[in-house]
């Protein structure tokens, strides 16, 4: 990821997390982990989770892996001293200041839900609503999830920044709540309430947290993108040794070439002057060839053959099928071997194999951090967690 792209999703990162999804009300905080000694609470790592989950399935399981490397990231950052690099502090500062312009134009962080009920009505039916959505917010199910479960249209969530705009009954409610949390259902002209307050100072330093990490993830990941994504040819061919089995096909294969010419004649001299030509230099010498004599005239495919894939192949070498003759091009041969469901060489299974490579370097870099920090898991928080509902 470049730099300019890091920065733009940061910037995008700062509009959200202004209204965040608060759990106020919930359980006390646990430990998920320890990295060298300190330790990383779980609440941390939901707030992540909560961005995350917006846009995607993965579970908090799986998000658990890419969550430790991030922290590792920074803690090998800051052991590096890239927190105190110019590059560093000066972007932080460039960030923090786009950072407090948005938190002045957003305001406060004040919402209200509402169930409203006639001058007239029985309140008994909105207060079992309202009860039930108090309870959701003890257990700690976030603002959104609470107001997306209640389809009544009586219902309603709202953001409000002015305070002015508060009815004098959510007014007084507001002012019950130190710092951050959410009322008890009340009663106003309206309906029923319950009013909820996220602490802005508290948010802010939160929030610039956050900033100050992403940034020091993405300086530790430019200075060691080269080094974890470098691979040499011999690398690439002893990791193929090593986890051939890996690399078996489902399907046979056909590693060679398919020559339309004009006919038998022409095929066996065709042949005999490719016998010992690399497959990716055939078209370059028949081009050669055809400038000396005609008979050489001829139309090339070369590469790795799954079955299905050509037609040619399927009927002259897998004996399956059928196929037209090219037009002009009556003679259609094949050169080459089949390999059934092992690869030849680790040339077969290339863009795959530096992707596996690649992948399995990271792993063993990251686990010698995991023993580096000494980095201690309580996964078990997750289960926890899942089991009791509040996610």
């Amino acid at each position: 990821m470049t730099r300019f792209v890091f920065i733009a999703f940061i910037l995008v990162l700062f509009t959200e997390c202004l209204y965040p999804n608060d759990n106020s009300g919930s359980a006390t905080d646990r430990i998920l982990m320890k990295i060298d000694g300190e330790s990383v609470s779980f609440s941390e790592f939901e707030a992540l989770y909560s961005d995350i989950r917006k846009n995607s399935d993965c579970s908090m399981e799986e998000y658990f892996h890419y969550f430790l490397r991030y922290k590792l990231k920074i803690f090998d950052a800051e052991k590096r001293g890239l927190d105190k690099s110019s590059e560093y502090i000066n972007e932080r500062e460039r960030l923090r200041k786009c950072l407090d312009a948005e938190s002045v134009i957003s305001g406060g962080k004040i919402r209200v839900l509402t169930y409203k009920v006639g001058q007239n009505e029985e309140l008994s039916y909105g207060f079992k609503i309202m009860r039930d959505v108090y309870n959701k917010l003890v257990s700690g199910t976030n603002w959104d999830d609470v107001c997306s479960c209640i389809k009544d249209s009586r219902f309603s969530c709202r953001m409000e920044h002015d305070m002015n705009a508060l009815l004098a009954e959510e007014y007084m409610e507001l002012n019950k709540i130190e710092g951050t949390g959410f009322s008890e259902p009340f009663v106003s002209p309206v309906g029923i309430h319950i009013i909820l307050k996220s602490d802005k100072e508290n948010r802010s330093a939160e929030l610039s947290e956050r900033v100050d990490d992403a940034l020091l993830v993405s300086l530790w990941e430019e200075y060691h993108s080269e080094y974890l994504n470098s691979y040499s040819e011999f690398d690439l061919q002893d990791f193929f040794k090593a986890n051939r089995k890996k690399y078996l096909w489902e399907l046979p294969h056909f590693k060679g070439g398919v020559v339309h010419c004009k006919s038998k004649k022409a095929a066996r001299k065709i042949k005999k002057k490719l016998k010992n030509v690399p497959l990716n230099c055939w078209n370059e010498k028949l081009c050669e060839l055809k400038e000396k004599d005609i008979i050489y005239d001829a139309l090339v495919e070369t590469g790795l053959f799954q079955i299905g894939e050509n037609i040619y192949v399927d009927k002259l070498v897998f004996k399956c099928g059928d196929y037209e003759p090219k037009e002009n091009y009556p003679y259609t041969f094949v050169i080459g071997k089949c390999l059934d469901y092992m690869p030849d060489s680790y040339i077969d299974v290339y863009d795959v194999l530096i992707q596996d490579y690649i992948q399995k370097r990271e792993e063993l870099y990251f686990e010698n951090l995991e023993r580096e920090f000494r980095v201690e898991k309580y996964i078990d928080v997750l289960k926890t967690v899942n089991s009791g509902g509040s996610n």
